[in-house]
Parts: C-alpha cells; sequence; structure tokens
C-alpha cells in the first residue's frame, strides 16, 4: 500500500521545530509540532515560516471605545500615535554578551516574532512588531498579513498576544522574549504591562550554551582570517546591527572579507543572513553552503539551511543539512524531527524510524506528537496494520489537538480499517 507523503507546513510546532540553538530542549516550553493535513495524511497547518507584519504605522487611535478606566476623552501627548518601544540585554550564563548578533523573538499565543538584533555590548531596543524587513527574512515567523493597528486593539489578546488595556498602555503578558544564537538555549522572558510613555526596561535575557555540543559555536577560522578580512567582516556587523541596517552595504563589507579570506565561515554565514533579509533565497543558500564548505563544524549556517529546506519542500536537502546537523548537535530532537520527516518523504523510511526510535527513546516523542504519526505511517506502508494503529492511536492520544482536521483523519482511518476487520477494536 502506498502512503502519501508527508509535507510540512510550519505551524506554532514546526516553528518551534526550525527554531534552532536547542530551542527544543527548554521542555514543555516547546510546543509539539501539529500536523494540520487532512485527507491525504500530510503534515499541514498554519504556516508558521513565511509571515509577515505589514502596515507598520501607529497604534490603534480607537481608545475611547476600548478604555477600560474611562474618562481618557483626548490624547494630549499624543499616545495614541506613539509606537510601543522594549529594551534590554542577552547575555550568556557567564555574564558576557554574545559573540555574534542574536536575533530577539517575541513569542506571544503561538506565534513568534523575530523584532531585532542586540548590539556588541548584547544590548537591544525595538519597536513592537515594527521591523517589517527583519519579520520577513526570519523563518520562523507567524502570522502572515496582520497589521500594526489590529495588533493593538482592546478587548482580547490577539493572535499576536497584545491587549490594549487604557490609553497608551498595553499589555503582553501573554508574551516571553527569547533570544537566538546558534549552540545556546534560550530562558524566557515574560513580558507584562508597559506604556508608550515610558522606558520599558524589560530585563535580561540569558543563554545557556547546550550539553552535549560537538560543533562549534565560533568558527576557528576566524581567528585565523587576515586583519583586512576581519576588519570588513566587522564592518558588516556593525551595519547589521544598526536599527535600520543598510544589507547590501553589509554584504559589500562580507565580500571584501571573503575576498581576502576564501575560508572566512562567520563572514561567509553573515553574508548569508543579509541576503536573507533582501529576499534573495538563492544567494543566501549559496552563501551559507560556502560557510559550511569552508568550516563544517560552525553550527551557525546549518540552521538557515535547515529552515528554507522544510519551506522550499527541499526533501534531499534537508535530510542532508539535518543529518549533518545531527552529527554536531545530537539532542537537537526539533532536527531529528524534520529529518525523519525528510526521510519519509525521501522514500528512505529505515532512515525515518530510525529517527522516530532516537526520539520515542526520549522525551522529545511528547513534544513532536507527529512522530508517532510518521511511524505509523511507516508500519501502513509495509502493511502491518496492527502496529500502524498502535502507532496511530498512541498519535491522538499525544496530541493537543484532538479536534484537528488531521487527528480526525487518523481517526476515520482507524475505522475503516476496524470495518474491514485489517485491525482489532481499541479497549
Amino acid at each position: 500500500m502506498r502512503v502519501p507523503r508527508l509535507i510540512p507546513v510550519i505551524t506554532l510546532a514546526l516553528a518551534a521545530a526550525v527554531a534552532l540553538s536547542g530551542q527544543a530542549q527548554r521542555g514543555g516550553n516547546t510546543g509539539g509540532g501539529n500536523t494540520g493535513g487532512g485527507n491525504s495524511g500530510n503534515t499541514a497547518g498554519g504556516r508558521g515560516d513565511t509571515g509577515q507584519t505589514q502596515n507598520q504605522g501607529g497604534l490603534n487611535n480607537n481608545t475611547r471605545r476600548n478604555d477600560p478606566f474611562g474618562g481618557q476623552q483626548n490624547d494630549p501627548f499624543g499616545a495614541q500615535a506613539r509606537p510601543l518601544y522594549l529594551n534590554g540585554r542577552v547575555l550568556t550564563n557567564d555574564g558576557l554578551p554574545p559573540s555574534e548578533p542574536v536575533v530577539v523573538q517575541r513569542v506571544c499565543v503561538g506565534n513568534t516574532f523575530p523584532e531585532g538584533y542586540t548590539d556588541s555590548k548584547g544590548r537591544f531596543s525595538f519597536r513592537v512588531g515594527g521591523d517589517a524587513t527583519l519579520l520577513t527574512r526570519d523563518a520562523s515567523v507567524s502570522g502572515a498579513g496582520i497589521s500594526q493597528g489590529s495588533l493593538m486593539s482592546g478587548g482580547a489578546y490577539t493572535a499576536v498576544g497584545v491587549r490594549q488595556v487604557g490609553m497608551g498602555r498595553f499589555d503582553l503578558s501573554a508574551c516571553v522574549l527569547r533570544a537566538e544564537l546558534s549552540g545556546y538555549r534560550s530562558d524566557d522572558l515574560q513580558l507584562g504591562m508597559y506604556s508608550v510613555m515610558e522606558n520599558n526596561d524589560v530585563g535580561t535575557i540569558v543563554l545557556h550554551r547546550i550539553e552535549g555540543l560537538l560543533g562549534d559555536v565560533v568558527s576557528a577560522l576566524t581567528l585565523k582570517a587576515p586583519k583586512a578580512a576581519q576588519k570588513a567582516y566587522q564592518s558588516g556587523l556593525r551595519e547589521m546591527r544598526k536599527k535600520k541596517p543598510n544589507y547590501k552595504k553589509a554584504i559589500t563589507q562580507y565580500t571584501k572579507a571573503v575576498g581576502q579570506y576564501d575560508e572566512f565561515a562567520a563572514a561567509w554565514a553573515a553574508m548569508g543572513d543579509a541576503k536573507l533579509a533582501l529576499e534573495d533565497a538563492a544567494g543566501a543558500k549559496e552563501a551559507y553552503s560556502r560557510a559550511v564548505d569552508a568550516d563544517p563544524k560552525y553550527l551557525k549556517p546549518y540552521e538557515p539551511l535547515i529552515k528554507m529546506a522544510v519551506d522550499q519542500s527541499d526533501w534531499a536537502g534537508l535530510e542532508t543539512w539535518g543529518s549533518a546537523y545531527l552529527d554536531l548537535n545530537p539532542n537537537a530532537g526539533n532536527v531529528r524531527f524534520l529529518t525523519a520527516v525528510a526521510a519519509l518523504n525521501a522514500g528512505k523510511p529505515e532512515k525515518a524510524e530510525e529517527m522516530v526510535l532516537a526520539m520515542q527513546a526520549s522525551e522529545d516523542s511528547k513534544r513532536y506528537p507527529q512522530s508517532y504519526q510518521i511511524m505509523g505511517m511507516i508500519h501502513e506502508q509495509r502493511a502491518e496494520f496492527e502496529k500502524a494503529a498502535g502507532q496511530y492511536r498512541s498519535f491522538i492520544g499525544a496530541t493537543n489537538e484532538p479536534e484537528s482536521q488531521n487527528v480526525q483523519s487518523v481517526m476515520r482511518k482507524l475505522h475503516e480499517w476496524q470495518m474491514l476487520g485489517v485491525i482489532q477494536a481499541s479497549e
């Protein structure tokens, strides 16, 4: 029996899966990849890696209707039109700022929004939902096509977890901040109530180095680069850290750096970041690939390559990059799950089974309940219907979306098998 292929369309769970850098090791804070697809048995759901925040205008002006405190008839300070800014700092657990720019993400109500980069001292400052360029280039974004006006409306929490509670006052308690850096896992920094009229210092996000890491967080080749190459590389990083980066200017500096030293893996990876920001996916892929060729143990370039492979349904590429990343970071359950999906789609069920069995031997299967579905599909492909049914039932029991189209599809399949007499009814 031929089993339909899994086609991953990134939901919150897969967004968590491709938010690499050890985010899956956060335990309960990392959601399981929810399969949304339907009659074809495909992994599906809301697309979590291509959304962008558009129409970055001022905050919602309809404050009188949404003002629970009452009596605020006007806005003499113009607070309604003021953007909301948050600032803070990112440090590693040894008290030092990160060695390179770090993306600060806001995670709210199942959606992830990259908001800005840190500077050389680990500091960040961003306008909530304000960096459309960064939102466009980051593969873990979800919540497509929502304007700032709709995000900041009063009443219940919106799709991005922001609730207006008064004139120029917003409740972000449904959100946390995280930092993304290769080889580290981030603490969650809980957000709360903020005003557009205040200096909103949210505190410090702490990064912890992942245990069991075999790859390099910093490329050893950076120290071997000539001074002129390092100078150009640092100039590019400074440009990327600006609130309004000139990505073309940064690419020019990175091009100078790799021109001076072709094995400058960090400069190639940074060039990939800049090209992604300009929506040059082909150029970014080439730059990241050059970084891997120069320094195969350098973790950073693997992550965007995996993200792009997921986005493009490039199963061969996803299997290649995922397998290589797992050699460097064996505890990356998120990548193991994605590699299993890729192997199944690439016609390698034995490889997919190896990945899933490793997940089921750890806590990763709880975080990614689709792993049971993948194993069920493998057994179904082999006409091992009782084993497949057991895995499908485990998937149904593990998922937190029993009413989803995909779960309902699996339940219909089990019912049909019972009617045909190929499996026994569950007790």
